[in-house]
């Protein structure tokens, strides 16, 4: 049996709501291994679907569908895949797969020396299936408590630059 068709679309204003939850359901479940359950209790305390909407006025966010579903979506801005997160049923399917790949095309332009993503500490072994590499821990805060969160930013070199894979840290 093959899976559903997944369509990438534009993502627009009208979805703002449902890709908050597929962002919440993400982290629930699929970050909850490597982050503490306060983390993942405060990740969106105080935050609304209006958090996507710089990204969707500027076209810089699209959605994966399936049956009318959104199952995950990517954001993403010259140099840079801003956001990455998929429906924790559709994990494992290529789904992220697919919109990463995406995603990382809208973010090549001929200005970017090398593309970035700040990865949380789950997805990180994903991004190196790229040629990703770890560069800079960091963190962002939530909450009323400022719980920092640990991420680690992370670069692929651009086809041009030298293969930074091969230098040993």
């Amino acid at each position: 049996m093959h899976p559903p068709l997944t369509t990438l679309r534009p993502a627009a204003l009208a979805d703002a709501v449902e890709i908050f939850a597929v962002h919440q359901a993400s982290v629930q479940e699929l970050c909850a291994q490597h982050y503490s359950s306060q983390h993942i209790t405060t990740w969106f305390e105080g935050r609304t679907p209006a958090i996507y909407l710089p990204a969707l006025q500027a076209g810089k966010l699209w959605v994966a569908v399936i049956q009318q579903k959104i199952v995950g979506f990517v954001g993403a801005e010259p140099g840079e895949v801003t956001l990455l997160f998929v429906l924790p049923e559709a994990s494992g399917k290529g789904i992220g797969k697919q919109l990463f790949e995406f995603g990382l095309a809208r973010a090549r332009d001929a200005s970017a020396s090398a593309i970035t993503v700040v990865a949380t500490k789950n997805s990180a072994s994903f991004y190196e299936l790229y040629g990703f590499r770890a560069i800079e821990e960091q963190s962002f805060v939530r909450g009323s408590i400022d719980l920092a969160y640990p991420v680690v930013k992370m670069v692929q070199p651009s086809e041009n630059a030298s293969d930074i894979a091969k230098t040993d840290a």
